[in-house]
């Protein structure tokens, strides 16, 4: 994943942790709205704050301990992300 160094490392190294613990709290809050709509802000939040560090990530000359947050907070938005919309399916069924 040459483009993606987030995702690159998420597949490459034991980061995922920070994804599962994205995953939990997102999914926990997500079911916990029980509203669509705020499911979908939600996960647009998320989504924005990967693009976000993917974004510095790329950034050359950037001081690796940036680098080094970006890596740690893209991988918990992605987890955030993938929670929110298990959220949403939740908000959905229940209804």
């Amino acid at each position: 994943m040459r483009y993606l160094p987030i995702l690159g490392e998420l597949f490459s190294s034991d980061s995922a942790v920070f994804m599962l613990i994205g995953l939990v709290i997102a999914t926990i809050i997500g079911i916990k709205m029980k509203n669509t709509r705020k499911n979908i802000i939600g996960a647009a939040i998320c989504l924005i704050t990967y693009v976000v560090c993917e974004i510095i990530s790329q950034v050359v000359g950037m001081n690796y301990l940036v680098e080094f947050i970006a890596l740690f907070v893209g991988t918990t938005a992605i987890g955030g992300f993938i929670g929110f919309l298990i959220g949403l399916i939740v908000s959905k069924v229940r209804k």
